[in-house]
C-alpha cells in the first residue's frame, strides 16, 4: 500500500509513566520553533490521553498512556525476523517486563486514520473523494512528525522496546534514537530486512537472503536479494541505492532487465520485476506473496565477487555510435532499440548519473570515426566527479554512487 496515512509507534515500559504531558508540550513547541505548525488540543484527558490537530495541514496526532502490558500478538511478525534478534538479542525477555506502554500515531485528515477502513475508503471513493495524504510529500511528512515525537518521548523515558509499525521494527529503546535521528527517508527505521536462508552445511558458506518490509510504502512493491554469499549487510545498503534512485526528485525504478552500481564499477546488480504469485524459480524462494523487485548480484568488488553472468567492462559501447554488429537487422527493430536506449539515457542523466550499454560475449568493435574528422560524441561511461553535500550511503555523492545503465 503506497503512502500508508496512519503510523503508530509503541513505547514499552517496565514502570507507571507520568510524563505523557510533558511530552506532548515539548512536542509542539518544538515542532512550533521547526516548521512554524501549530497544534490545538481538542481533545485531552489529563496525564492518559492527547489529540493535536494542525489546521493548515490537516494533520492528526495522537498520545495515549495505557498502565497495562501491550498485546502480544502484535509483535508476533517482528519476533519471527532474525533481523529483530540480531540487534536486540534480549527482546522477548523485554517485552516479558514491560507493564505498561505509550502508544503515538500521526495521521493526515480530519478523520483521524479511519479512512484506511476498506468500507470507508470505498465509500469516499464511490462520491470521488481523494484519500487524505496520499503524497510521498506526506506521507515522509507523518514519518518525520512521528520520528520526532518519538524520541521527545524515548528523552523523556528511557523504554524497554520500541515498535514502529511502518515497518513492523521492533528494537531496544536504546537503540531507537540513532535508527529515527536520520531525516532521511526511506532510511533504516523505515525498511525491515527479514533475512532468510538455508542452513549451511559442513564446510558450506552461508548464504542470507533479504526481503524487505516497508519498500511497498514508497514504490508498491518489496525488494527481495535471494539467498547469497554476500554479506547481507552490503545487500542491504545497495538496496538503499535502490531506494534512492526511485525515490528521489526525478528518480525512477530501474527497469527490468536492466543493471544498476556505482560510477566506479565496483558494483552491479540487476534489477527484475515480479510480480505478486510469480514463482523465483530457484527451488528456494517462495512464490512472491507481494510484488516485488529483484536485485541480483553480479559484481562486488570489495568482497571479491564477479558472477560469471557479469559482462566485463570492456564490452561497454556508446549508445550513440553503436557498432553495426550489434545491432538487429530489421530497421524498425534497430530505431526502437535506439529509441529505447535513449529514453533511458534521459532517465539515469536526469538524477545526474551516466547510461551505458554492454554487450555481451567478444568486446565489441567500435565504428570507424566520421570522415572529416569530428569531435568525438561525449563518453557516456566517462568517470565524474562527486558532488559534495549530497547524501548517500557511503559518504559519497549520491549521483555518484548510484546510476542506471543497460547490460546486454
Amino acid at each position: 500500500m503506497l503512502y500508508p496515512n496512519r503510523l503508530q509507534a509503541c513505547l514499552l515500559f517496565d514502570r507507571p509513566i507520568a510524563e505523557l504531558e510533558a511530552i506532548m508540550r515539548d512536542f509542539t513547541r518544538i515542532e512550533q520553533m521547526r516548521s512554524g505548525t501549530q497544534f490545538n488540543v481538542p481533545e485531552a484527558n489529563p496525564g492518559r490521553f492527547y489529540r493535536l490537530f494542525g489546521g493548515a495541514e490537516e494533520l492528526m496526532v495522537t498520545l495515549e498512556y495505557l498502565s497495562h502490558p501491550a498485546a502480544p500478538e502484535v509483535f508476533r511478525p517482528a519476533l519471527s525476523s532474525p533481523f529483530t534478534g540480531i540487534v536486540t538479542p534480549d527482546i522477548r525477555e523485554r517485552i516479558a517486563r514491560s507493564g505498561s506502554h505509550i502508544l503515538l500515531e500521526v495521521s493526515h485528515g480530519v478523520f483521524g486514520g479511519v479512512e484506511e477502513n476498506p468500507e470507508i475508503a470505498a465509500m469516499f471513493a464511490s462520491i470521488g473523494r481523494a484519500p487524505s495524504g496520499a503524497t510521498q510529500a506526506q506521507f515522509e511528512r507523518r514519518l518525520q512528525l512521528l520520528a520526532l515525537l518519538s524520541r521527545i518521548a524515548v528523552e523523556h523515558a528511557m523504554p524497554l522496546a520500541v515498535h514502529w509499525t511502518q515497518s513492523d521494527l521492533l528494537v531496544a529503546g536504546e537503540l531507537f534514537d540513532g535508527l529515527a535521528a536520520s531525516n532521511e527517508a526511506p532510511g533504516p527505521l523505515h525498511i525491515h530486512p527479514f533475512l532468510f536462508g538455508p542452513r549451511a552445511g559442513p564446510g558450506e558458506e552461508a548464504r542470507v537472503g533479504i526481503q524487505t518490509f516497508g519498500a511497498r510504502h514508497w514504490l508498491g512493491r518489496e525488494v527481495i536479494v535471494r539467498p547469497h554469499i554476500l554479506p547481507w549487510a552490503a545487500n542491504y545498503e545497495t538496496i538503499f541505492a535502490f531506494l534512492r534512485v526511485a525515490t528521489m526528485p526525478g528518480g525512477y525504478v530501474i527497469p527490468d532487465g536492466d543493471t544498476f552500481g556505482p560510477e566506479d564499477r565496483s558494483q552491479s546488480y540487476r534489477v527484475l520485476h515480479h510480480d505478486a504469485g510469480a514463482d523465483m524459480g530457484d527451488g528456494e524462494t517462495a512464490p512472491a506473496e507481494v510484488p516485488v523487485y529483484e536485485l541480483v548480484p553480479l559484481k562486488h568488488l570489495d568482497h571479491g565477487f564477479v558472477a560469471p553472468e557479469h559482462v566485463p567492462d570492456a564490452n561497454v559501447f556508446d549508445d550513440r555510435a553503436f557498432p553495426a554488429a550489434v545491432m538487429p537487422d530489421d530497421e524498425e527493430a534497430k530505431m526502437a532499440l535506439a529509441n529505447e536506449w535513449s529514453e533511458k539515457r534521459k532517465l539515469a542523466e536526469g538524477i545526474g548519473g551516466r547510461f551505458e550499454v554492454r554487450k555481451a560475449g567478444e568486446p565489441a568493435a567500435q565504428p570507424e570515426p566520421p570522415q572529416p574528422p569530428a569531435p568525438p560524441p561525449e563518453r557516456v561511461v566517462a568517470p565524474s566527479p562527486s558532488r559534495p553535500g549530497l547524501p548517500s550511503l557511503s559518504g559519497r555523492g549520491l549521483r555518484a554512487k548510484v546510476f542506471g545503465r543497460k547490460e546486454g
